[in-house]
């Protein structure tokens, strides 16, 4: 029998269940843990001890899911996340070897990790390391400039003021993820002065607000593009002055257009090795091209399902 691990913060919350529902329906065996009640150690006898309180030991499953190990306001479980990762990467290293001296007609089978690889290469992927990478990879991104504490903010403001030209409005935000939560407009640089002594300390991270009347929610599994949602911008991400006139736009994009927006979001997902994603991408009114807001490689599809009924990504996630 199939054997699935589902490693999460919330084992109630929609995704876990939905997962487990689906491995269920084909006759597989599910085990749900939350991060917290993992056990990690030391034997004795010098081993490593990974304890699941599920009975089985982490190579004897199929699959492997982690959802986030984080969560707002809560303690970070990203640690316990990693070990149990390397963990798995050891031991598959470990059976690559012994096979090479075993017969070559004998077969162990691999765990398989969802995003294994891109948690391996980048355990933690906040908005900045983000948009680094996908510079790097010349895919459209956000402009941003991030620091940390008053020398930060200093250095910052000093170089506003040397430019010419009318203030840029710019949001500011944690620079890990915020849901929203947290983030401020400052349509002057009166006001971004205020923010400033309101954030002097901790990481920030400055984007200019952009023209923005559509964005996507795109989901990426195994290289295929499960589909997309569309949203409209929230007037609170957008300068006052400019609300009526987004508001007045009616989006509508010709084929080319979504084709690039989804040879985008396949190129970002690649760019950090994840095999399931969900990314937030976003049409710019002013430079009339599509920009990548955000990739999240634990994306909720709650909604997605509920929308798109049709499409079963639990289902196409644990097969």
């Amino acid at each position: 029998m199939k054997k699935i691990l589902i490693l999460t913060r919330f084992r109630g919350e929609y995704e876990p269940r939905r997962l487990a529902e689906e491995a269920v329906k084909l006759g597989y065996q599910v085990d749900k843990v939350n991060y917290e009640h993992v056990r990690i150690g030391v034997s004795k006898l010098g081993k490593p001890i990974v304890d699941l309180g599920t009975g089985n030991k982490l190579d004897e499953y199929d699959l492997i899911i982690p959802r986030a190990a984080t969560k707002r306001g809560g303690e970070s479980m990203l640690g316990v996340k990693s070990v149990v990762l390397e963990y798995v990467e050891q031991t598959r290293t470990q059976e690559l070897k012994n096979s090479r001296t075993r017969d070559s007609n004998s077969e162990r089978k691999s765990v398989k990790v969802i995003n294994g690889e891109s948690f391996k290469f980048f355990p933690l992927m906040g908005k900045l390391e983000q948009g680094l990478l996908m510079a790097e990879a010349g895919l459209p991104v956000i402009p941003f400039v991030s620091f940390r504490g008053q020398r930060g903010w200093k250095r910052y403001l000093e170089i506003l003021g040397k430019r010419k030209g009318e203030f840029v409005p710019v949001m500011v935000k944690a620079r890990f993820g915020s849901h929203g939560k947290n983030v401020k407009m400052a349509e002057t640089l009166t006001r971004l002065n205020k923010l400033a002594l309101k954030n002097s300390e901790g990481d920030v991270l400055i984007q200019p607000v952009l023209r923005v009347r559509r964005w996507y929610r795109v989901l990426v599994l195994n290289g295929q593009i499960l589909g997309m949602m569309k949203h409209r911008q929230k007037d609170k991400f957008q300068v006052i002055s400019q609300q009526e006139e987004l508001s007045k736009i009616k989006p509508k994009f010709t084929k080319e257009q979504i084709a690039d927006l989804e040879r985008l979001s396949l190129a970002a997902v690649k760019v950090v090795k994840a095999d399931f994603a969900g990314l937030d991408v976003a049409w710019d009114e002013e430079t009339k091209q599509w920009r990548i807001f955000e990739v999240n490689r634990t994306a909720q599809f709650k909604w997605f399902e509920k929308a798109f009924p049709e499409v079963n990504v639990a289902g196409k996630m644990v097969r």
